[in-house]
């Protein structure tokens, strides 16, 4: 029922493929996918599986022993991580994931290609995530099918995909898999998103979490091109961590607006809010900024690295903390 053109639009099968494993349903199926065409010789370079075990739960072990002995059965090459999670300074859900990804960074090669089950109904739930806590185009983009970490890549093949999609594959082919409690409790809100909002929603129109999806798909397209005209308009002015002022000041305002975010964007540190935007025109647009003039912002989920804007000799200056 997955295409395996489609996900080869993607995926390179020359390069190594390794599954994010954490045996629940969606990436069972995932690596149960990606084991069906390397037996079919589709696949040339190696398949591998990789879980983290994030000793939240007390069945934690447990689930390790079960992707292990799922790969064996398949002759799938594993490898398990165990992480201790500090969620002090941010939540917990972010503290696990900036685990992950650490461990994911640390283990990539050039040539590797870390694949996450992520579908439709995932994009429907990180958008929703993010309309609630207010979030701008940036935000309403989605998971990204393709991006770098560290020397490799992550993919997500199968975000046109619904998760009732992955749940007939998991049936049709008797696959046994993890199934997590804490993921019916509505404390955390994704959780609550997932099992009350899309599903109030989709038992109203069935389609909501891939039409969702494909707006967030429109979205990506339009900043693609949003972005490439900001950069060929303006990338001589905004190359580096410098940003003339006198520049700022001949730009109407929502220009001036975007080419900060922009900047901002392309410096790899998090995005400021509207209320940080509005804080560095007032402080560095209407005002006459000084070397003591400085606006800082940060993530809450620590996702991105923090910054600071100050001002010296005619420029903005952007300092990562």
């Amino acid at each position: 029922m997955f295409d395996p053109k489609d996900f080869f639009d993607l995926v390179d099968p020359k390069k190594n493929i390794i599954v994010a494993f954490s045996g629940g349903g969606d990436s069972s199926a995932l690596l149960h996918f990606c084991h069906e065409i390397n037996q079919q010789g589709l696949l040339h370079g190696s398949l591998s599986a990789i879980h983290i075990n994030h000793s939240l739960n007390k069945d934690s072990d447990q689930w390790e022993d079960h992707c292990k002995i799922f790969c064996e059965e398949r002759n799938i090459a594993f490898q398990s991580f165990v992480v201790n999670i500090n969620s002090k300074k941010s939540g917990l859900e972010s503290a696990a994931r900036n685990a992950r990804y650490k461990i994911f960074k640390e283990v990539l090669q050039s040539n590797d290609q870390l694949l996450m089950a992520h579908h439709a109904d995932d994009v429907a739930e990180t958008i929703l995530f993010r309309l609630f806590r207010g979030t701008g185009l940036d935000g309403l983009q989605g998971p990204m099918k393709k991006r770098t970490l560290g020397e490799g890549v992550i993919l997500r093949p199968w975000l046109g995909y619904s998760k009732s999609d992955l749940t007939q594959y998991l049936s049709m082919n008797k696959i046994e898999f993890i199934s997590d409690d804490t993921n019916l409790e509505d404390n955390q809100d994704r959780n609550f998103i997932r099992n009350e909002v899309l599903k109030m929603a989709s038992n109203r129109w069935p389609n909501a979490s891939m039409q969702i999806q494909q707006t967030a798909q429109l979205v990506s397209k339009h900043k693609e091109v949003h972005d490439f005209l900001l950069d060929q308009q303006f990338k001589k002015y905004i190359r580096g961590s410098k940003l003339n002022r006198n520049f700022l000041l001949d730009l109407e305002e929502g220009t001036c607006a975007e080419v900060i975010r922009y900047w901002i964007k392309i410096n790899n540190v998090a995005m400021p809010n509207k209320k940080i935007i509005s804080e560095i025109f007032k402080a560095f647009i209407h005002s006459n900024p000084s070397s003591r003039t400085q606006v800082n912002w940060s993530r809450a989920d620590n996702d991105q690295k923090s910054a600071f804007l100050t001002f010296s000799d005619g420029d903005l200056i952007l300092n990562k903390k």
